[in-house]
């Protein structure tokens, strides 16, 4: 199957039709040391109770974490570290989330620790997971939520977080604003 303006659809499609936002996973590894992953096209998939999914190469320390441990938190950073975010894949594994330039911030109820400088932190547990060839797609329950208070107070959160989609390769975009349609 191939898309008009979709290049390599049936492989990849690049540009993707559908942007994804883009969050850091962190997990804990074998010797309890933490481990930090940008991942594209999180997104929540049910709202009561709340679960949010995610897809990952099997062979990564992300997925192997989360399969082992069960619990993982989904850390969301606003535009300002788009360019630090996009630089941790450069790392080599294991990925402390010091490494990565980051503050490591203890979750209240998962193991894996929150991110200081994201303003919004998903903490989850492993609710199932679907393998896809060399991909497998990670369903968590949201077990807690923080945001800072800034975040917490505001009547438009998207505007002071500012987060960020994945578009393609070095390309993003920014959630920047709330709009509500006007009640009929």
């Amino acid at each position: 199957m191939n898309l008009p303006g979709f290049p390599g659809a049936a492989t990849g499609w690049q540009p993707p039709p559908l942007v994804g936002q883009v969050v850091l996973v962190t997990t804990r590894n074998k010797d309890g040391t933490t481990n930090i992953a940008p991942k594209c096209w999180a997104s929540m998939v049910a709202s009561d109770p709340p679960h949010i999914a995610f897809n990952c190469n099997r062979e990564h320390w992300t997925a192997q974490n989360i399969l082992r441990s069960r619990e993982f938190v989904v850390n969301i950073p606003g535009v300002e570290l788009a360019e630090k975010v996009w630089r941790v894949i450069q790392l080599p594994h294991p990925r402390p989330v010091e490494a990565a330039g980051f503050t490591a911030l203890p979750a209240q109820r998962v193991k894996p620790p929150r991110i200081s400088e994201c303003r919004a932190h998903l903490e989850c547990t492993l609710a199932g997971h679907k393998k896809f060839g060399n991909e497998v797609w990670l369903l968590g329950r949201v077990v807690s939520a923080s945001a800072d208070p800034e975040v917490a107070r505001s009547r438009d959160p998207f505007r002071i977080m500012r987060s960020f989609v994945y578009l393609e390769s070095g390309t993003f975009g920014v959630i920047g604003k709330a709009n509500r349609l006007r009640s009929r």
